[in-house]
């Protein structure tokens, strides 16, 4: 069960599982019984982009359009029941003579419930139109229990091909990692390396609480584990679902402007 959590954890579509041997809350609850429980709960400060935004600056793949100074903001509804609000924001900064763009992901349980706050920081260069992943980190407190997830690249990742490839109904890639999963009083665990593929499923039109865009669906994919991304150009991700039932919907963004 860690490995499918874990796997899960990095395709953005977790839900509690459960899994931690340290006894973690089940997630197996509702939203009301969440309602009823720890109403004390303190979420962290949001997060904010510490850099200036360039009215100038021109992303190099507009699906995924890393703009330092942007944000964009979903509200995430889990399997389980729970909701959260999602904060996610864009900086760069030059990393051994090449432009890095950090994007820091912020997730609040909403209703207090589990007092979920988990943040994960990734890191991306541009090669051409051609997004890639090189670093990705996940703290994740559920309670007062905090987990570790530090992902280790095996093959190169891309997270959005070029402009050219994506333009294929059917084009696919995917890429190799390992992880290893931290919980205070454990051993690290470091589960067998896991292939995550993508496959790019056509064009569309779909609608948000910020509006309707067209979009791009991709699939993602680790064993059986489905979850569908919805891009929409000069914005990004405005709608992710997962086969098991989470999904996410943007509400609100800035520093980022849609391309018809």
């Amino acid at each position: 069960m860690i490995r499918i959590f874990l796997a899960v954890v990095l395709i953005g579509a977790a839900a509690l599982t459960g899994c931690n041997s340290n006894g973690n809350k089940n997630a197996n609850v509702t939203a009301t019984s969440n309602a009823n429980k720890n109403l004390d709960f303190t979420p962290p400060p949001p997060v904010k982009p510490t850099s200036t935004l360039d009215p100038n600056f021109k992303a190099c793949n507009p699906y995924f359009p890393l703009v330092p100074g942007s944000q964009a903001k979903y509200t995430i509804v889990f399997s389980s029941g729970l909701v959260a609000d999602a904060n996610v924001v864009v900086d760069a900064a030059e990393e051994n003579g090449r432009q890095v763009f950090t994007q820091t992901t912020q997730i609040i349980d909403k209703s207090g419930g589990l007092e979920k706050a988990e943040t994960t920081v990734r890191k991306y260069i541009c090669d051409g139109e051609k997004v890639q992943l090189i670093y990705e980190f996940i703290n994740n407190k559920v309670a007062d229990k905090v987990n570790t997830v530090d992902t280790q690249f095996r093959t190169t990742a891309i997270m959005m091909p070029s402009l050219a490839e994506v333009s294929k109904s059917g084009y696919t890639w995917s890429y190799n990692f390992g992880q290893v999963y931290k919980s205070p009083g454990e051993l690290p665990m470091s589960p067998d390396p896991i292939q995550i593929t993508f496959d790019v499923q056509g064009q569309g039109e779909t609608s948000t609480a910020a509006g309707k865009f067209k979009t791009l669906k991709v699939r993602r994919k680790v064993g059986e584990i489905e979850v569908f991304d919805y891009f929409a150009r000069g914005v990004g991700l405005v709608v992710r679902h997962s086969g098991e039932g989470t999904r996410w919907d943007l509400k609100e963004y800035s520093g980022l402007t849609p391309v018809d």
